[in-house]
């Protein structure tokens, strides 16, 4: 496979929940990527406490992603737009806090449910009144960082985001997790591509292979090891010069007995799905 010469890559840390921020800036450094969505620290989920308690200030976390030369490009909430509660809201205001605080362009949220299901009446109208109050909130602090919706559980695929585009009337922002609208959305990447990539803020990629595993019908396996269609992701950023960030999601996190992060950053250049780092001079 002839990988993308100028995709730009970053790392979820849910590959390497246990580490620092300071050591997943040099983990990611050490492997030519440069962003960083941010799902857990030191074993930590909560991580607007987590930020308050060990880096206490904005300055502090900029001067380590300075010194390695990254960027957070998402911050990873939990909310979901179906079930959302007060308290999930006041949850979503403090990863709001510290996004906007730091400069992070999105923070990634889930829509629910499940994709084998219909979206009901009372699900359109939880999500529709969840929107809505975050887009009021959002204008009246004057914030700039926005919510993306990731392309998983009920959402994991083009067509039911732009059911949910059209419910609430608002252009929505994407994470698009291509694994899952090519494994469980059931369509190709060219399809998904062609209905919504105006919507796509960030690319996530990973493979599997058709062997069920835990809960999924899927084992996740190196990236180019397994099945997924990778040569027609690139290809498609490719000719539609995307400019955005393309993130490895190893979701060691959850799979614990998935390999080291270290290992699947290796396998993206040694199956070609990453081209090599250039030699030092």
């Amino acid at each position: 496979m002839t990988a993308q010469p100028d995709l730009k890559w970053g790392i979820s840390t849910l590959g390497c929940p246990d580490l620092t921020l300071e050591a997943v800036c040099q983990l990611a450094a050490s492997r030519d990527m440069h962003a960083l969505e941010i799902r857990s620290l030191a074993g930590r989920m909560d991580l607007p406490a987590y930020l308050d308690e060990v880096h206490r200030t904005p300055e502090a976390v900029q001067k380590i992603l300075r010194a390695h030369k990254q960027e957070i490009i998402t911050l990873n909430s939990s909310f979901t737009l179906i079930s959302a509660a007060e308290k999930d809201r006041n949850e979503l205001l403090e990863f709001a806090r510290w996004a906007e605080a730091l400069n992070v362009p999105y923070i990634r949220i889930f829509g629910g449910g499940k994709i084998t299901e219909p979206l009901s009446a009372d699900d359109l109208k939880g999500i529709v009144e969840n929107l809505n109050w975050w887009y009021k909130t959002r204008r009246e602090k004057g914030w700039t960082t926005q919510i993306a919706i990731e392309t998983h559980s009920g959402f994991s695929s083009a067509s039911r985001c732009l059911l949910l585009q059209e419910a609430v009337q608002q252009p929505l922002d994407i994470v698009w997790d291509t694994h899952h609208t090519w494994k469980l959305g059931g369509e190709s990447p060219r399809q998904s591509w062609d209905q919504f990539s105006r919507m796509i803020r960030l690319v996530q990629i990973k493979d599997s292979i058709s062997v069920p595993s835990g809960n999924h019908p899927y084992t996740y396996v190196l990236p180019g090891a397994g099945e997924f269609p990778a040569q027609e992701v690139f290809a498609l950023l490719k000719e539609s010069h995307y400019q955005g960030f393309i993130s490895l999601e190893w979701e060691r996190q959850w799979y614990p007995s998935l390999p080291p992060l270290e290992q699947a950053m290796d396998a993206l250049v040694s199956n070609g799905w990453k081209r090599p780092l250039s030699p030092k001079k």
